[in-house]
């Protein structure tokens, strides 16, 4: 029997694989992605932190499987703690060494939290409060944390099978890559996909499902778009 999430890649294979290929992602993976893009697109993310934590939570609290729950209590940690890492060091490096770049094509973001927010990145944010106050669908919710988790993953994974990952990229880049990348990383997502499966029973489900899958979708597209395209 066909599991819902492989119908969903199926059904929407040509907007994921744009998703999973976009120039940004590209080129950060070639190591060619301009320091003033990456530096827009990791201000921009962070946005996302405390209400992607927020997020985490609303899922936890809603989960009604206790091996489930410890695996998402895991990963909480995970978030808090590499991922945030990450940020502070790349932001700080770029600082560091592209300030003159920075400060011609995108001066605003180095206000750091008091920095523009997108507007791709404002109709994101509203999505996730609307999933953390308003939603009552751990369908919902889990559908939502597992295609943005696969979409890192498909695009690390684009690269590592086509092999062209500089040996040499530096750590503005290849430290990303890891992160999303891997046996952990995959395990994570790959426990995700069983998740949305499992709970995934009723027509009502899957319709809650296909319209978490696709909104969540677009977001990220939208995400990537407006980070890479942004210039002062």
């Amino acid at each position: 029997m066909v599991q819902i999430i492989d119908n969903l890649l199926e059904k929407y294979k040509e907007k994921y694989q744009k998703a999973i290929t976009h120039p940004l992602t590209n080129e950060l993976c070639e190591g060619t992605l301009p320091d003033f893009k990456l530096f827009t697109y990791l201000t921009q993310d962070l946005k996302f932190f405390q209400l992607g934590m927020n997020v985490f939570g609303k899922t936890l609290a809603y989960c009604d499987n206790t091996e489930s729950a410890i695996i998402l209590s895991k990963q909480i940690g995970f978030i808090a703690n590499d991922e945030n890492n990450y940020f502070d060091n790349c932001l700080s490096q770029l600082k560091e060494t592209s300030k003159p770049e920075l400060e011609k094509y995108c001066s605003k973001m180095l206000l750091g939290s008091n920095s523009p927010i997108l507007p791709e990145v404002e109709e994101y944010l509203s999505y996730l409060n609307y999933l953390v106050h308003s939603s009552l669908s751990y369908v919902e919710i889990i559908t939502f944390m597992y295609l943005m988790e696969q979409v890192y993953l498909g695009w690390a994974d684009f690269h590592l099978l086509k092999g062209d990952i500089p040996e040499d990229l530096q750590y503005k880049h290849k430290e990303w890559i890891i992160l999303h990348s891997g046996d952990k990383f995959t395990s994570w997502v790959e426990f995700l996909r069983r998740e949305v499966n499992r709970v995934v029973i009723s027509e009502d489900d899957r319709s809650k499902c296909e319209g978490a899958f696709l909104k969540a979708l677009d977001l990220e597209i939208a995400f990537f778009e407006s980070c890479y395209a942004y210039k002062e």
